[in-house]
């Protein structure tokens, strides 16, 4: 039998699929902004190789949260798309030529925007 062709016009692009550490690292932020989230409070969770993992980019992903946040600074924030499932944190302190990078899942985008959010209105 011989195989189907399909002209590429029709064909749906491809979208790719969420990580599992995605997806737990944005319920441990969602979970994190109504209790406290701590290695010692969660230990099953976070005593597997996946566990650590995941509570490290947790930990990332906070210390981000509160260099944004920090009224003491004055930096620019901003986020870029980047290749695949990914999305990349900028903050740029022009006066000390310091920037710090990272590359989130786009999972925690909206995370991430909320608090550029949030600091803006304040």
């Amino acid at each position: 039998m011989m195989p189907m062709k399909m002209k590429l016009s029709t064909m749906k692009p491809i979208k790719p699929k969420s990580e599992p550490l995605a997806i737990e690292l944005k319920r441990l932020l969602d979970l994190g902004a109504t209790e406290r989230v701590s290695r010692n409070r969660c230990f099953d969770r976070f005593a597997t190789p996946f566990g650590r993992r995941l509570f490290a980019y947790y930990r990332t992903c906070m210390a981000l949260k509160k260099e944004i946040e920090d009224p003491k600074r004055s930096h620019q924030i901003r986020l870029h798309k980047a290749h695949g499932n990914r999305f990349t944190l900028e903050i740029i302190n022009e006066p000390i030529a310091y920037r710090r990078t990272a590359t989130l899942p786009n999972e925690v985008r909206p995370f991430f925007e909320q608090v550029i959010r949030s600091l803006k209105a304040s």
